[in-house]
């Protein structure tokens, strides 16, 4: 196992085949989309963990459901389950994006893991199943954790969730990504988890938004390192030149 000091004070990242895991030495609150350790909660441990198997519902998991499994994960990478934040991936973990954002007073540190060959989508298209009797869906997944050096009211965390998937859109946009059921511009994968970490004995800051330096340095990350994962690793079959972003137009003749 690889281990890592990451440049957040504090925090340390352990690299396996199966689990990109970050280690704090005190409690930090989290924003997460997971399904074990998902909401808002102190964490010492975040894990992106990659799923080796293929499972048809959920009850075919290692204890029966997909919480019991993503615990049993956490245990056995070395955390407290009930300390932890676990997302959920078929991505290749050790095959991960890793990005350093720096703003005068703002530090974003960034663990990216993608795919997008199997489950890019647009948003607004129409579903592909409906969930009942445990049903789960294959994952294709992007998966982000992301540490900021400072703390952040609830809102404002929630806004910061926002302002990543903004930028992870736009990587998509620009890579020309297309929905894999129906060619339109892809805006994300059907199975995407942010893992967003603060720290509440840090300065508070009250923007995430895309014009403020947080929200741009948020945004900048998730796009580099979403766009690094898919150039680097995934080699898409799915992304066409004909979808990538247009070139800017001359706003000075819009407004005429």
């Amino acid at each position: 196992m690889k281990r890592i000091n990451l440049s957040v004070p504090g925090a340390l990242l352990s690299v396996s085949p199966e689990n990109l895991l970050i280690t704090f030495d005190r409690p930090h609150l989290s924003l997460s989309t997971a399904i074990y350790g998902g909401g808002f909660k102190n964490i010492r441990y975040a894990l992106n963990r990659r799923l080796t198997e293929f499972y048809k519902s959920e009850k075919d998991f290692p204890g029966g459901s997909v919480r019991a499994y993503l615990k049993q994960c956490a245990l056995s990478s070395g955390a407290v389950p009930e300390e932890s934040a676990v997302l959920l991936t078929a991505a290749t973990v050790n095959l991960y994006s890793h990005k350093i954002i720096k703003s005068g007073p703002i530090l974003v540190e960034i663990l990216t893991t993608g795919g997008v060959e199997k489950t890019a989508c647009r948003a607004s298209s129409p579903a592909l199943y409906r969930e009942e009797d445990g049903h789960f869906s294959p994952l294709g997944t992007i998966n982000m954790m992301v540490i900021f050096q400072g703390r952040l009211p609830h809102g404002i965390m929630a806004r910061a969730l926002i302002t990543l998937t903004e930028g992870k859109t736009a990587a998509l946009q620009d890579l020309g990504i297309a929905d894999v059921n129906n060619g339109l511009p892809a805006t994300g994968t059907g199975t995407d988890g942010i893992t967003f970490i603060t720290d509440p004995a840090a300065p508070l800051f009250t923007d995430a938004g895309p014009f403020s330096e947080l929200g741009s340095s948020l945004a900048k990350a998730a796009y580099e390192s979403v766009t690094e994962c898919l150039v680097k690793y995934d080699h898409p079959w799915n992304a066409s030149s004909k979808l990538k972003t247009p070139d800017a137009v001359d706003l000075e003749s819009l407004r005429k």
